[in-house]
């Protein structure tokens, strides 16, 4: 009886232990939980969002939107990869030239099938996961591929480009699209913003870009900050060097990336280039001298012959009247 009287309390006290380590991992697992939804709605939402206005009605093997070169990551945070197509039968993802999937000493990425597998992801980044991706789309003709090199980084002094906006060359009345984009980190300051602003360029002087629209996105909790600007009716006033400079609170110094909007391509001619068009366009000139000198002298040449068959005729006639 004093037996059983003595190990009560040590039962109660064994099931009051367990209660609240019952609840933390309760508590644990809806974080957990809540934290695999959140990224799951962000990665499948990516490649849906901000489509090229030309994908969205025709259905060919095509890239939909601006996929990096180079990508960013923390070690211990989550990590995405994208590669935005439509058109595809098949999407195969490599790392360093070896296919998907990856054993845990290649890669901790796997596939989101949700997104119609055009996202990879790695819920907490590890150091073999840097290295090279690519993604291939394929249908039953053609195949496309990008290329994305994904490195680590710890430490930021200033922002990192991950995708550089691109050239345009564009007709008046048509639209046009630029985009930019940058890895700027996590901020750990409380005061500290990240800011991303497109301008013009007139003499190396920032101005508002006119008669347009700039639409700011972030991804990965704001590690990575990126801009649309859409002109969508070019006019002679928009050619020109645009900017985009990101400011990052963590950075002493701005990430400036130009770009330029032309009515025709500008291309550089090479002095051997010009040498040769000079040579032909010598021996063109003298090729129509000769030529105008040929057909004078032939013009020539046929009017005296007819002044001479003139003068004959005149002559035979005035001969016939005279002996008459």
């Amino acid at each position: 009886m004093m037996a059983m009287m003595m190990m009560a309390p040590v039962r109660k006290s064994a099931c009051s232990r367990c209660a609240p380590i019952s609840s933390t991992c309760w508590l644990l697992l809806l974080m957990c939980i809540s934290i695999v939804v959140a990224v799951s709605v962000s990665a499948e939402n990516h490649c849906s969002e901000l489509r090229y206005e030309h994908s969205l009605n025709t259905h060919h093997l095509q890239f939909t939107k601006e996929i990096p070169d180079r990508e960013y990551g923390v070690l211990k945070q989550f990590k995405s990869l994208h590669c935005c197509g439509k058109g595809y039968r098949s999407i195969e993802w490599f790392k360093n030239n070896k296919p998907h999937p990856w054993s845990k000493d290649v890669s901790s990425f796997i596939v989101y099938p949700e997104a119609a597998n055009q996202t990879i992801y790695s819920p907490r980044l590890e150091e073999n996961d840097i290295g090279n991706y690519s993604c291939i789309l394929r249908n039953e003709t053609h195949a496309i591929k990008h290329e994305i090199e994904l490195r680590l980084q710890d430490k930021l002094d200033n922002p990192m480009p991950t995708f550089r906006p691109k050239d345009l060359v564009v007709s008046v009345g048509e639209s046009a699209r630029f985009y930019c984009e940058a890895f700027v980190g996590n901020l750990y300051l409380p005061d500290a913003t990240n800011e991303i602003v497109w301008s013009q360029m007139f003499d190396d002087h920032p101005h508002n870009v006119t008669d347009s629209m700039q639409v700011n996105v972030t991804r990965e909790e704001g590690q990575i900050i990126g801009s649309y600007l859409s002109i969508p009716n070019i006019q002679t006033h928009h050619y020109g060097r645009y900017r985009c400079q990101i400011v990052s609170g963590n950075s002493a110094q701005k990430l400036n990336l130009s770009v330029l909007l032309s009515p025709v391509e500008v291309t550089a001619i090479t002095d051997t280039q010009l040498s040769v068009l000079v040579y032909v366009m010598a021996t063109l000139l003298l090729v129509l001298v000769i030529l105008f000198a040929w057909i004078c002298r032939t013009v020539q040449q046929r009017t005296t012959h007819k002044k001479d068959n003139r003068c004959s005729a005149q002559f035979i006639a005035n001969n016939e009247h005279e002996n008459v």
